[in-house]
């Protein structure tokens, strides 16, 4: 049953990434800046963070184990689809890219860049002066965001349930929103741990999904050589991989096809959207062969 609750709460997410509202990111943003009273000098301290993290993590664990052992168990399925079509989801994305490709073909490099700009991370937002630089740091904010946002939150609710999704998104909520810069670390050394199986598992799926033959020029190195590659810059070097007709280098597609530039940013980030979504096909077979062989339930 655990299978075809995570199916229909899939299913349910994608409808709703058509709104333009920021979804959960921007509720969590509301509630987090509430704490920005910290003292001066102790704003590195994300004490209260962790108490946040560790006591949704345990609240929502203690009610499933309840749930399940007694007379209601029946209402774990409910709390399961509510909890992952909270914690799943990139809503207010699908109408600045579609502008953003638009603006692309027109040419019209600061339309693009106006339409995508709030996208980046606020560190990046100033390396993207130029529009290849710009496609660059957004391509590797989807793979980014589609990961944390679905991959991880599946990984880990396979792994531990309603507890282990809710723990896996607030954890990317709080590195993200933290209102204080100095407090963020600590969550994304935490991330980075929480992340470190689920990025090379999905890393290879996009050797499945993809270009299995260009995946693999560089995949013992991404996966084994480089332990301490954060999980953007391994699943986007993957992707990148696994993608032909240099789809995530525009240097070289500039160079190679000029009279197919025009369109290269859309075409681009269907390529990227398109492997996404063959990498979560590919996941929705596995588990469902875990399902059939009685391991995930």
């Amino acid at each position: 049953m655990g299978f075809l609750i995570l199916l229909l709460a899939y299913i349910v997410r994608r409808l709703l990434d058509g709104s333009v509202d920021e979804g959960l990111d921007a509720r969590f943003r509301q509630r987090l800046a509430r704490l920005s009273g910290a003292e001066a000098g102790r704003e590195g301290r994300p004490t209260a963070g962790f108490v946040i993290l560790l006591s949704a993590v345990v609240l929502v664990g203690a009610l499933d184990v309840w749930l399940s052992r007694g007379s209601l168990w029946i209402l774990t399925w409910p709390l399961d689809l509510v909890v992952l079509i909270a914690m799943l989801g990139v809503p207010g994305w699908r109408n600045p890219l579609r502008a953003y490709g638009e603006a692309w073909r027109r040419g019209d490099a600061s339309a693009a860049w106006y339409h995508v700009n709030h996208l980046l991370p606020a560190e990046a937002r100033g390396l993207a002066s130029e529009p290849r630089e710009l496609h660059v740091l957004l391509s590797k904010r989807i793979i980014q965001v589609i990961f944390e946002h679905y991959f991880l939150v599946i990984f880990w609710y396979v792994l531990l349930g309603p507890a282990g999704a809710i723990g896996a998104r607030l954890s990317v909520a709080l590195r993200d929103h933290w209102p204080h810069p100095a407090g963020r670390e600590p969550f994304s050394r935490l991330v980075y741990l929480l992340a470190w199986v689920p990025a090379r598992l999905l890393s290879i799926t996009f050797g499945i999904a993809g270009d299995l033959a260009g995946w693999m020029g560089g995949a013992r190195k991404r996966l084994l050589h480089h332990t301490r590659l954060n999980a953007s810059e391994l699943l986007f070097e993957s992707a990148n991989g696994a993608l032909s007709s240099y789809s995530l280098d525009p240097q070289r597609f500039a160079e190679s096809h000029p009279d197919e530039w025009p369109d290269y940013g859309e075409r681009s980030l269907r390529a990227v959207r398109d492997l996404l979504n063959r990498s979560m096909f590919v996941w929705i077979c596995g588990l469902a062969l875990l399902a059939i062989m009685g391991l995930f339930t």
